[in-house]
């Protein structure tokens, strides 16, 4: 049997989280409601809008505007690279928390640098989506030694992250691919600013049941137009 051939990566990383793991860090992690929320990779606005849902006080930026025609544009704050020389207005924030997917493969080493420009912008919490092999690097045991998380939030359901381009992807029998299943394994990495531990300790987001996958699975395709609005009925493909 032939193996599928891979898809090429997003020049710029751009890979789209679904909404239930940003509802996952919420539900494992206090965040204080006093402290703004700030991806500053947010995409489509994934982050951010999950965060205002919960009824967070939560903004995003990015390199390239891509945010969502359908979600509250206020809550986009404009481009901004985040490894770039120029400071943004919410880098000297009162109190912030930084949460976000960085870009991975890119460029070299452009996880790292993401969250080390994001540990010296915050005030609060990073939490930062990444693959979890990303810790087991030699070359990383520096940065782990300085920067510790105070936790590492693993997924048992692996997230699927389709590049931005490829939403409304289909397969040969034209059902939709996006968000269809994980390769990956994930997890989020957090940082707490405000007590920084002296070694990791790592917990399991529980798996979803299938019927959760669904919807969840739903509500993201609804929420980037890829299917209807909530009031059509769905159709079956998204049940696989």
């Amino acid at each position: 049997m032939t193996a599928a051939p891979r898809r090429e990566r997003h020049p710029q990383d751009w890979y789209v989280e679904q909404t239930w793991t940003v509802r996952a860090l919420m539900a494992m992690i206090d965040f204080d409601r006093d402290t703004l929320i700030w991806d500053p990779c947010c995409g489509l606005g994934t982050i951010p809008s999950a965060f205002a849902a919960a009824g967070y006080e939560a903004v995003g930026t990015d390199l390239i505007d891509r945010w969502l025609a359908t979600q509250p544009r206020h809550l986009f704050m404009g481009e901004h690279d985040l490894l770039g020389e120029q400071v943004h207005l919410l880098e000297n924030w009162t109190s912030v928390s930084i949460v976000f997917n960085p870009p991975y493969g890119c460029a070299l080493d452009i996880a790292e640098r993401c969250v080390r420009r994001a540990l010296s912008a915050a005030t609060d919490k990073v939490c930062a989506l990444l693959p979890i092999g990303w810790r087991a690097s030699e070359k990383r045991f520096a940065f782990f030694q300085e920067f510790p998380p105070a936790l590492k939030l693993e997924f048992c359901d692996r997230p699927s992250m389709p590049p931005g381009t490829a939403l409304h992807d289909r397969d040969d029998k034209g059902n939709l691919t996006a968000w269809k299943r994980g390769m990956t394994d994930y997890a989020w990495f957090v940082w707490d600013l405000r007590a920084r531990p002296t070694d990791t300790i790592t917990r399991i987001i529980p798996p979803r049941t299938p019927a959760q996958k669904v919807a969840d699975r739903a509500f993201d395709l609804r929420r980037v137009g890829v299917l209807p609005p909530l009031d059509v009925p769905l159709d079956m493909e998204i049940a696989a």
